[in-house]
């Protein structure tokens, strides 16, 4: 038995998963398996756990070797030559020779019934077919078992896998996993414990950042209530929250360390192998992340995107790394993006990258946002949401215009309170950017109303006609002052 790790007693739930694996691994036959899913999604633990299993109940041999690098397997497949008393012959003493040798033990029958776990295989160069600097050294034959654990749809694939997707955990066993890994030094009232629910689902039951968040919890004795108010408080608190460092004793020990920092290995693998999908992560950063329309990507004017085929290839790769997630919806397409990634992606980024991508994705949205009447009540509710986000990430005069637009087509759709949010937030940054007494502050796009009147509008259809009648009256009399009584804003 090789395991680089002990035991976890803290593991919970994925039995569904568990009973997977099992199923998967024909006696008699050589088996390969992956379990795939994104980065902190619990995959090394889950095959801990089956090994370990494994182990106590069959007597089969168990190894563990690392598939981050030809380093670090090669090392891995020394360590099996050393326990299974390997030795190479002259022929074999160079490093390709040697690692052939063990390969061939592993298929021979001195090897017995065994379970080769390779985990964190994500890099797609490294598995190629059988000619890959790793895959021509992972044994086939007629015997054993092959588990990778893996980020990469694409690795798995190109072995053969047959795949368990390794995806968010069930309510009880989040909550249960939570309460292993938090110690709180007294008992919880119900504040307390609605306020562990809310960080869970918040996290997306990732058992890696429920574990970091327990971490943090615990050792700067913070309570939950206090984590999940800073959490909600806005995207900036909780980025600096999920970048805290916490040590996890059964992983790599140059893995990093943070529930943000685990998907940085998955970006560099995207950008190294696939820039055109690192362009389109990028741009999601600037999107509402759910709904996101096809057409918002393909037509973005990213090098390459035009392309159907390229295109194609860039949005296959973020699906085989689970970053995001495709959704059919009346038979349009829509991606989605894990929370947890998109803010990871604003953490990873150079600021200048992140700039040139808050461009493009102010240029597209506001190209493809529907102008008609009928083409608003039929689509309009689609890209409403990431209009609002690209907004949020933008400050320049040169936008208001156009979300003064976008509240008027919110309160157009009966969505008052929404669209006073946007008329005052429209003002405020008139107001900053302009200054209070600036022309342009007090008048909108010649085909609208003032900003303050449209205000004064979305008021009035919520039935708080007091403010509405004193934001008309306040916005006539300084339109007057620094228009003139004759201008045509003030008629």
């Amino acid at each position: 038995r090789l395991i680089p790790y002990g035991r976890n007693s803290n593991f919970t739930g994925r039995k569904n998963i568990l009973e997977s694996v099992q199923r998967l691994s024909e006696p008699a036959s050589h088996n390969r398996i992956a379990l795939h899913g994104l980065g902190g999604s619990g995959k090394t633990q889950i095959a801990l756990e089956y090994v370990y299993q494994r182990a106590s109940e069959s007597g089969c041999h168990v190894f563990w070797v690392g598939g981050s690098g030809l380093s670090k397997f090669s090392e891995g497949f020394r360590d099996v030559a050393q326990l299974a008393q390997i030795y190479p012959t002259n022929t074999e003493k160079d490093r390709e020779g040697y690692l052939k040798s063990i390969r061939r033990w592993f298929e021979g029958p001195n090897s017995g019934d065994w379970i080769l776990v390779i985990d964190n295989a994500d890099n797609d160069t490294d598995f190629v077919g059988n000619n890959g600097p790793i895959a021509k050294f992972v044994p086939q034959g007629m015997k054993g078992t092959v588990i990778f654990t893996t980020r990469s749809g694409v690795v798995a694939s190109r072995q053969g896998c047959k795949v368990v997707e390794v995806g968010e955990m069930g309510g009880d066993e989040a909550l249960e996993l939570f309460s292993k890994r938090f110690t709180s030094g007294g008992s919880l009232g119900d504040e307390g414990k609605t306020a562990i629910a809310m960080i869970v689902a918040s996290v997306h039951r990732i058992p890696l950042a429920i574990v970091g968040a327990a971490a943090y919890m615990t050792e700067t004795k913070t309570s939950p209530s206090i984590y999940w108010s800073i959490l909600r408080e806005n995207d900036e608190r909780a980025r600096r929250l999920l970048s805290q460092q916490f040590c996890d004793i059964r992983r790599e020990v140059d893995v990093t360390e943070s529930i943000l920092g685990t998907y940085f290995i998955t970006f560099d693998r995207i950008t190294q192998q696939m820039p055109s999908a690192a362009d389109l992560l990028r741009l999601m950063v600037f999107l509402d992340r759910q709904n996101i329309p096809e057409e918002i990507l393909s037509q973005s004017g990213l090098k390459g995107m035009d392309d159907p085929v390229e295109f194609r290839q860039a949005v296959g790769r973020l699906l085989a790394f689970s970053l995001v997630a495709i959704v059919m919806r009346e038979e349009k397409t829509f991606y989605e993006l894990h929370r947890l990634v998109q803010l990871s992606l604003q953490v990873y980024y150079p600021t200048k990258q992140l700039k040139q991508a808050r461009a493009v994705a102010l240029k597209v949205v506001s190209r493809l946002f529907p102008q008609g009447e009928s083409e608003q009540r039929e689509i309009g509710h689609v890209y409403i949401p990431h209009a609002l986000a690209k907004y949020s990430h933008s400050s320049s005069a040169g936008i208001l215009e156009y979300v003064s637009y976008l509240a008027l087509t919110l309160q157009d759709q009966g969505k008052y309170k929404e669209s006073e949010t946007m008329h005052r937030r429209t003002l405020e940054k008139r107001k900053k950017i302009l200054g209070p007494d600036h022309p342009d502050t007090l008048t909108n796009h010649p085909v609208t109303l003032t900003s303050a009147n449209n205000l004064a509008t979305a008021l009035q259809y919520q039935g708080k006609y007091e403010e509405a009648e004193r934001m008309h009256r306040h916005t006539l009399e300084i339109q007057e002052k620094i228009l003139g009584p004759d201008h045509p804003h003030t008629l």
